[in-house]
């Protein structure tokens, strides 16, 4: 199902995409081009790739990116 821009993360977390920012960089995953972001307001996983960012889930985020996350997150 595809969500729409307005239903994805918080106002804030998408104004920040919109404007050229960025909520904060969690870790690079260099095999896939992608970089992980983790909104401070809402708490939204985002996946930023070459083109685009959409967000993710939390287990994908922690699949994809086991380094962000302290051992008892895991």
């Amino acid at each position: 199902m595809v969500t729409k821009w307005q239903d994805k993360g918080c106002e804030s977390c998408r104004n920040l995409w919109e404007s050229g920012q960025r909520p904060q960089e969690l870790a690079i995953n260099y095999d896939l081009h992608s970089r992980l972001h983790k909104c401070k307001e809402c708490g939204t996983y985002w996946e930023q790739h070459e083109r685009y960012a959409d967000i993710i889930d939390e287990s994908e985020a922690k699949k994809l990116y086991p380094d962000a996350f302290f051992e008892t997150d895991k």
